[in-house]
């Protein structure tokens, strides 16, 4: 008598699939989820010298109500940026703070109600908190 081997149909794979996922822990389905997408930033730790700038990973935000996500090209260091980094502003930000007033780029994302702006529009942008 030959050999037999089982041989699930592709409705029968899909089904074990389906259970197997069903009773995975959850640690397991964790390690499953694409990893949320992060971006480089500029922090600002503390006021003072260019010691108190770090470089950062930070989840990359989603745009609200009205905001647009910009990919930074370019990004500058104005005089403002340096008043908040030393502190020497009326109201400074809380540290720690993404630093940045300035930036160029190509949007990524939008945000409900915005109008005139779509995904892959070259910007440029004057904007606190930083866009770094």
């Amino acid at each position: 008598m030959p050999e037999t081997t089982e041989n699930a149909t592709a409705p029968e794979a899909d089904a074990n699939a389906k259970a197997q996922d069903a009773n995975a822990t959850p640690a397991a389905q964790a390690e499953a989820a694409p990893p949320p997408k992060e971006m480089k930033s500029i922090v600002l730790t503390g006021f003072g010298g260019v010691k108190m700038l770090k470089v950062q990973q930070k989840p990359e935000p989603t745009p609200g109500d009205g905001d647009v996500l910009i990919r930074v090209k370019a990004c500058g260091m104005s005089f403002p940026d340096l008043m908040v980094r030393q502190g020497v502003i009326d109201h400074p930000p809380k540290t720690p703070v993404i630093m940045g007033f300035e930036c160029a780029g190509v949007i990524e994302a939008v945000g409900a109600n915005v109008n005139g702006l779509k995904v892959s529009f070259l910007v440029n942008s004057c904007a606190w908190p930083g866009p770094y």
